[in-house]
């Protein structure tokens, strides 16, 4: 053996890429390989199972077959549940303690029901009582990235076992945490709140939560979020269901740099902000499903200083959403002047959806400023979706986002309203202000073809970085021409992509393009 596979170093960094399997059989290779492959091995446990099927007092129970495992849900998936059915002896408690310390990263899954990735509150209750006197603190004691799922229990079982869910939290909850997923119902919400719990972990980094709701003794229905303001070194939070609560003690965190929100309830009236809110956000995410409750929301939070956003709404309520859509495309630009990526994607469901919305040059105008943009992605689910450009239009905005590599002026089935005001010259434009261009998706005259185009310095306009271009319902007459052109304009390009819905004859010739190019 080479004297350099005896430095743990070297064996840690080769190991650290191989799969589980292969990490197996290292393990049983040699004794110097032993210990650094069962080291990886164990630094990550998908649920208790890993653990449990060591123990001489657990027994498999059998589970329904379903086509895909997701230890993300709840339904029963294939294989088996691991379940304690006996208090631990002593040498299984050592067993148990001397493999947790070796895990860096768990996922927790308490469930009702066997599950093969889950903790059954009766194992629960047997692992939480360790013999001759063991102390709980000396399980997992170096975990630092830690999913904790239990969601969906009955109310008289989340009563009955809130307080082994807990201990279970507080053992795992340790300071040197920095990623925490906590998905609890709302009565473990509110218990935890009371704990203190969270208080232990003032390192995390990265934060997905979510509101939750639980039934009083009178019948109300309350939301409650975790208490988060004793974190304050957050980088990274992704929050469901948020609540203008969660969202204030939010504001404050100076350390925040990537925030993720998803709600498909109403908020009520927002909260007042304070001075210095957001200051360090720089990445906004938002999945709101409502647009005016979407466009509250952006009233609401600065965008000043953002470099990211990215916008998703599926609104099922109202007929006409075009006054809404104007207002918040314009509100963006307005307010994130130091934008670098822009992701709007407005899904509707048919048959509400905008009528016949233009993409107008005011409502674009704005953006012309943002000389910092590098995506601008404006995708509608709409059957009338017109954008107003032609190729001094398109020319005039690649003039003004030197750093540009995408643009998306796109639906996600059904093209624009033609006839489009582009052709295949405001392609050529576009790439000669951006021969670095990496995705494009518009909608353009390719009828006719342009005459070859060359750059100042003498060199035939062409860019070699895009793969696969979008043409939605463009129309086109001859792919042959279209495909020899379009291999001269961009040598890289291997597929063409069009819309659902569009003229069944486009769309044979676009295909032929797409088999010329290939």
């Amino acid at each position: 053996m080479h004297h350099c596979l005896l430095i743990d170093e070297v064996l840690n960094n080769i190991f650290s890429w191989l799969g589980g399997a292969t990490l197996c059989s290292l393990a049983r290779t040699c004794r110097t390989f032993q210990e650094p492959a069962a080291a990886i091995i164990w630094q990550q446990l998908i649920g208790f199972w890993p653990i449990l099927r060591l123990l001489p007092g657990a027994t498999a129970t059998s589970i329904a077959d379903s086509p895909e495992p997701n230890p993300e849900s709840d339904n029963q998936v294939r294989g088996s549940s691991t379940v304690v059915t006996r208090p631990l002896t002593l040498e299984e408690w050592l067993m148990v303690k001397r493999l947790s310390q070796r895990v860096r990263d768990i996922h927790v899954f308490v469930t009702q029901k066997p599950h093969c990735y889950s903790l059954t509150p009766g194992s629960l209750s047997l692992l939480l009582h360790p013999p001759g006197g063991e102390s709980l603190e000396s399980l997992f004691p170096n975990v630092q990235h830690l999913t904790f799922r239990c969601q969906g229990l009955p109310p008289l079982e989340a009563v009955r076992w809130q307080d082994r869910v807990l201990t279970l939290l507080r053992i795992l909850i340790r300071p040197q945490l920095s990623t925490l997923v906590l998905l609890l119902d709302g009565r473990f919400c509110a218990s935890l709140n009371a704990s203190g719990i969270l208080t232990s972990c003032p390192n995390v980094r990265t934060l997905h939560t979510s509101a939750a709701f639980f039934e009083t003794q009178e019948g109300a229905r309350v939301s409650v979020v975790p208490t988060i303001s004793s974190l304050k070194s957050l980088q990274t939070v992704k929050v469901h269901d948020v609540s203008w609560d969660l969202m204030a003690s939010l504001t404050q965190i100076k350390t925040l740099r990537r925030l993720f929100v998803d709600s498909h309830e109403p908020l009520g009236s927002p909260l007042p902000l304070t001075n210095g809110a957001f200051a360090g956000l720089r990445y906004l995410n938002t999945h709101i499903a409502f647009l005016k409750l979407l466009l509250r929301f952006y009233r609401w939070v600065p965008l000043s200083e953002l470099r990211g956003l990215n916008i998703l709404t599926t609104d099922f309520t109202r007929d006409d959403y075009s006054g809404d859509l104007e207002e918040l495309l314009t509100f963006i630009p307005l307010h994130g002047p130091f934008l670098e990526t822009i992701h709007v994607n407005l899904g509707f469901a048919p048959p509400r959806q905008p009528k016949q919305w233009l993409l107008t040059k005011s409502i674009l105008a704005p953006y012309l400023s943002l000389h910092n943009l590098k995506v601008l992605d404006i995708t509608l689910a709409s059957r009338s979706y017109s954008p107003q450009l032609t190729d001094d239009d398109l020319a005039h905005m690649a003039q003004s986002w030197p750093l540009l590599k995408e643009l998306h002026l796109r639906t996600h089935t059904c093209g624009w309203v033609l006839p489009t005001g582009l052709s295949l010259g405001g392609i050529v434009a576009l790439i000669q202000h951006h021969p670095g261009i990496e995705g494009i998706s518009l909608v353009f005259n390719a009828m006719e073809i342009p005459g070859a185009v060359y750059q100042p310095d003498g060199n035939l306009v062409q860019n070699t970085k895009i793969r696969s271009l979008q043409v939605g319902n463009s129309p086109i007459s001859s792919p042959e021409n279209v495909a020899t052109y379009l291999r001269l304009l961009m040598p890289g390009l291997l597929t063409v992509s069009t819309c659902n819905t569009m003229d069944s004859t486009h769309k044979m010739h676009w295909k032929a393009v797409s088999a010329l190019l290939a």
